[in-house]
């Protein structure tokens, strides 16, 4: 019996999968109807065609195709493969024809579909499930780099399909893999990989995560390799690597083995370093030059998690030895544990301890060509020796401090009662707990500027006499870098804070405002509605609290447009200052290249910065306002001529939390300094008290990314009525009972959901009523459940979709937006009033 019989044909029309019987060449010699259905094609039609031209469209064979793998294999096998020429994810099966020789002759060919654009199914729940849970790029590709399923973040991303195709192409552009791709050992070693990875496609860091996926179907394995956006923190990590590297202090961070981490440029001299010299290559702990001290540091270490002050012998590169006072702390992160150390050379000192007991003129010699300084004190404390590297660090000659008390003359006033008291323990004690240790205090210059300077000290007795040497180091540059650390922790803290803060009030906020003015329009009491008109004013002031919150914590969907800042600064800051009594001076030159930037952004920025300055001039002043083109950017100042900063409060301006206000919230100028960086700009600050205080914003001109000026939306002074049906999704039932309300108050008959899965059953069974709704409002961010993105990519290619508006008032997944919402007609920004929503209706609802 053959295969392709009437009798094997009859049983083969009536199977639900796909199945063809190819010849030795790959030519379809039978098509069942199953199949034909797939390919959209007749079975006539199919007949004496190649395989990979019906199934693929394409000339030959791809490298996944079963049918190549059971002739290599000469056995049946099975793959699992997304076709983007049928736009479906396919499980195929080949299983190889044999003649009484067994040689292939042909080829019984399964076909069975997964998933496609009109049914559900495994890929479809997959790529959801996929879309839903990772914020960044996702695929899903085979061993040979193919992409069999991507997640929407990287379609939008990419802007086309990009199933079918090799992910190195994808992503990067080029035709062979990327050096850095750890694929390869995925495959073979099956566990998950992880590197960071910068995506030519947005220019944006990603750490990148891979791990195997098995297919129950086939048993194959594939590829799973997830992105998430770390760009912000690689930006902070490149800030701390700059001052770390080039810190005039040595700093070096190993692990608890001892490998070499990273060290900067000042260390790596020490020790005497070849540039190249591979670090992670030596062994911190080689250079000790005592084992039992180095195991001593390390029980210590381990014990009480620092260690301070520690003096210690290490060799360098070229067999020479110096000594060092040794400063760690160990620190436990994801990655493991680290031990961050400084070190600070004391050999000098050492040798001029010794050479002051041979020989004052030895000593002399040393301490003259010493980089650091060294002091002499009597047991009066009195100044005896000056290096010319002390000289250079406080501001003095040797002779205008010799026979002076060190600590009136080199402390500040406060801390000379403390150092005098300590000083007379040690003398009539003769001894001291900080001699041989390193401390840290505020010193003072001859200019009266302060700075952070750490000592080592030793006892000497010479001609008996009793001497203190100190050797003195300024560590102003090592705690700029200390506190720009603890600074990014900080802010990185605060803008999570911030954002769970703003998401909260801002949904609070939303039901509260909008229920205030639903209740005004019943109100015809006219001294109930001034207590009403009162509460909407503490209202409002709430709502621009929680949008600084928002704004701080980066957490809002940006909508970047092109802003021409003539027109925009001379209506809305004729507008900030109506009524008040300062006066504003204007001077923006025609033709001033535009900004991009989000209208909300620049509006909140403007706001806080005039605010601000009407605070500190309640009497009057002049405002002035000026903007000039400067090559790639646009330079924008306000001045203004208020009472000033005082100098000691200027470095905390920007300070999130700080205010010298009693009703202030300390986060304007805050937001002032987010906003700026966030589009990669700057802020200035110029103050002198009596003088006024001038704020210089740097920002980037619009490099022609497309886009339109930013239009001014026209808000109604009181909302009007409608006519239509609008769906509401948002998983807060307060939210969804408002704008139930207010859209009925205001002529729509209103549908809710509380997340997208009801929604989207709600939208398709309207339409199968012939009752279709003529606005979505979809909620972002469903904790737990499907939000607007989730529905939007559903709705995606239905005929005559109307409009779709994003609800948000923070989400996580706002950065992975950015400004590719084009699958949303416009956004609702919580919280919102009763007017802004009529404006947005009357933007969008067909014949407002």
């Amino acid at each position: 019996m053959v295969f392709g019989s009437a009798d094997h044909s009859y049983y083969l029309d009536y199977l639900p999968e796909g199945v063809m019987l190819l010849d030795a060449e790959g030519r379809i010699i039978y098509v069942n109807q199953a199949l034909a259905r797939l390919l959209g094609r007749s079975r006539e039609d199919l007949l004496g065609k190649k395989c990979y031209e019906v199934v693929h469209g394409s000339g030959k064979r791809p490298s996944f195709c079963v049918d190549l793998c059971m002739r290599e294999e000469a056995r049946s096998t099975s793959a699992l493969f997304y076709e983007p020429h049928l736009q479906c994810l396919l499980w195929a099966y080949a299983a190889p024809i044999k003649d009484e020789k067994g040689r292939i002759v042909g080829c019984f060919h399964l076909v069975r579909p997964l998933a496609s654009k009109e049914a559900g199914g495994f890929a479809a729940t997959l790529v959801g499930a996929l879309m839903d849970l990772v914020p960044g790029p996702c695929y899903l590709a085979d061993q040979d780099y193919y992409i069999l399923l991507a997640n929407q973040a990287l379609q939008r991303m990419v802007g086309e399909e990009v199933s079918g195709r090799k992910c190195y192409e994808v992503i990067a552009g080029r035709d062979f893999p990327c050096e850095e791709c750890l694929a390869e050992r995925v495959f073979q070693e099956g566990k998950v990989e992880s590197w960071e990875v910068r995506f030519p496609l947005d220019g944006r860091w990603y750490l990148a995560l891979s791990g195997l996926w098995r297919d129950p179907l086939t048993g194959r394995s594939y590829r799973l390799s997830l992105f998430w956006d770390i760009h912000e923190r690689k930006v902070l990590e490149k800030r701390l690597q700059a001052l770390f590297e080039e810190s005039p202090a040595a700093l070096v961070v190993t692990t608890p083995e001892g490998e070499i981490l990273m060290a900067n440029r000042a260390f790596r001299a020490l020790l005497k370093l070849p540039e190249k010299a591979e670090l992670s290559r030596l062994s911190a702990w080689d250079s000790w030059v005592d084992s039992r001290d180095r195991q001593r540091f390390l029980e210590q270490l381990a014990l009480k998690g620092e260690v301070s002050g520690r003096e210690v012998r290490l060799g360098d590169m070229e067999g020479g030895e110096r000594t060092f006072i040794l400063s760690s702390r160990l620190f436990s992160l994801e990655r493991g544990q680290e031990i961050w150390t400084h070190l600070q050379d004391i050999t000098a000192l050492k040798e001029a301890e010794r050479a002051l007991v041979e020989s004052e003129a030895r000593f002399r010699t040393l301490a003259e060509s010493a980089p650091l300084a060294i002091i002499l004190m009597d047991e009066e404390g009195k100044v005896t020796y000056f290096n010319p590297a002390a000289e250079r660090m406080f501001g003095f000659r040797e002779e205008e401090v010799l026979g002076r008390d060190l600590h009136l003359t080199l402390a500040p006033p406060e801390y000379h009662e403390r150092y005098l008291r300590a000083f007379k323990r040690v003398k009539e004690s003769g001894k001291s707990r900080l001699a041989g240790q390193a401390f840290q205090f505020q010193a003072l210059r001859r200019d009266g500027t302060r700075f952070p300077v750490e000592i080592y000290f030793s006892i000497l007795e010479f001609d008996g006499r009793r001497l203190f040497l100190g050797l003195v180091q300024d560590i102003t540059a090592r705690k700029r870098l200390e506190e720009e650390r603890l600074r990014m922790e900080k802010y990185r803290a605060l803008e999570l804070l911030a954002g769970g803060v703003a998401h909260d009030l801002n949904n609070l906020l939303t039901s509260l405002i909008g229920n205030l003015e639903l209740l005004e329009m019943y109100l015809e009491d006219k001294r109930a509605r001034e207590i009403l008109e009162r509460a909407e004013k503490v209202a409002s002031q709430a709502r621009h609290l929680a949008r600084d919150l928002l704004i701080f914590s980066k957490g809002d969907v940006p909508v970047p447009k092109e802003v021409v800042l003539r027109d925009f600064l001379q209506d809305f800051l004729k507008f900030l200052l109506h009524g008040q009594p300062v006066r504003l001076h204007l001077e923006i030159p025609p033709g001033l290249p535009p900004i991009r930037m989000d209208i909300s952004h620049l509006t909140q920025l403007i706001q806080n910065l005039v605010f601000n300055a009407l605070e500190v001039m309640p009497e009057g002043g002049d405002l002035f306002v000026q903007a000039e083109p400067r090559e790639e950017e646009v330079i924008l100042v306000f001045r203004d001529t208020g009472p000033g900063i005082p100098p000691e409060i200027l470095p905390r301006i920007f300070e999130p939390g700080f205010t010298t206000k009693p009703a202030g919230t300390g986060l304007g100028l805050a937001v002032v300094k987010s906003v700026v960086e966030r589009y990669g700009g700057r802020v200035e600050v110029f103050s002198s008290p009596g003088l006024g205080t001038t704020f210089r914003l740097c920002l980037p001109l619009a490099k022609g990314e497309g886009g339109r000026p930013a239009e001014e939306k026209e808000v109604p002074s009181r909302p009007q009525r409608f006519s239509g049906r609008a769906l509401v999704m948002d998983d807060e039932e307060s939210i969804r009972v408002l704008l139930s309300e207010a859209l009925s108050y205001l002529g729509l008959e209103v549908e809710t959901a509380s997340e997208g899965g009801e929604a989207l059953q709600k939208f398709e069974k309207a339409r199968a009523e012939g009752r279709p709704f003529d606005l979505l409002i979809l909620d972002l961010t469903v904790p737990g459940g499907k939000g607007a993105l989730w529905v939007a990519e559903r709705l995606r290619g239905e005929k005559d979709l109307p409009p779709l508006i994003l609800s948000t008032g923070y989400s996580l997944e706002a950065e992975t937006l950015g400004d590719k919402f084009g699958l949303f007609a416009d956004i609702l920004r919580k919280p919102y009033t009763l007017a802004e929503l009529s404006a947005l209706l009357k933007r969008h609802l067909p014949g407002a």
